[in-house]
C-alpha cells in the first residue's frame, strides 16, 4: 500500500523535506547528509558509527525520523533520495 501524503514525492521533494525539517530544529545541511547516510546503511542492514541520539530534546532522532518515513517509502527510490541529499550538498558548497 502507497503512503497517500508521499505517493506523488520525487526524490528532490524528499530532499527538500528532510533540509526544511533539519532547517526547523537547528541542523545543519551537513548534519543532515551525515544523519541521511547513517539511515540508509541501517536501511541496508549496514553499520553506522553515526548516533543517531544527542542532546537538544534529541534532535538527530527527529531527523532520523523524516529521513527513515522518506527512505522506507515504497513509492521513493531510497537511493535517488540519498543520492539527491548528498549531491545537494555539493551543489550548495
Amino acid at each position: 500500500m502507497t503512503n497517500p501524503t508521499t505517493s506523488s514525492l520525487t526524490a528532490q521533494d524528499a530532499a527538500a523535506r528532510i533540509f526544511a525539517a533539519a532547517a526547523e530544529l537547528g541542523v545543519s545541511r551537513q548534519e543532515a547528509i551525515l544523519i541521511t547516510k547513517a539511515v540508509n546503511a541501517v536501511r541496508t542492514g549496514k553499520p553506522t558509527d553515526v548516533p543517531l541520539t544527542d542532546t537538544q530534546q534529541h534532535r538527530r532522532r527527529r531527523i532520523a525520523h523524516v529521513v527513515g518515513t522518506l527512505l522506507y517509502d515504497p513509492a521513493l527510490n531510497p537511493a535517488e533520495v540519498v543520492a539527491v541529499v548528498t549531491g545537494a550538498s555539493l551543489a550548495t558548497a
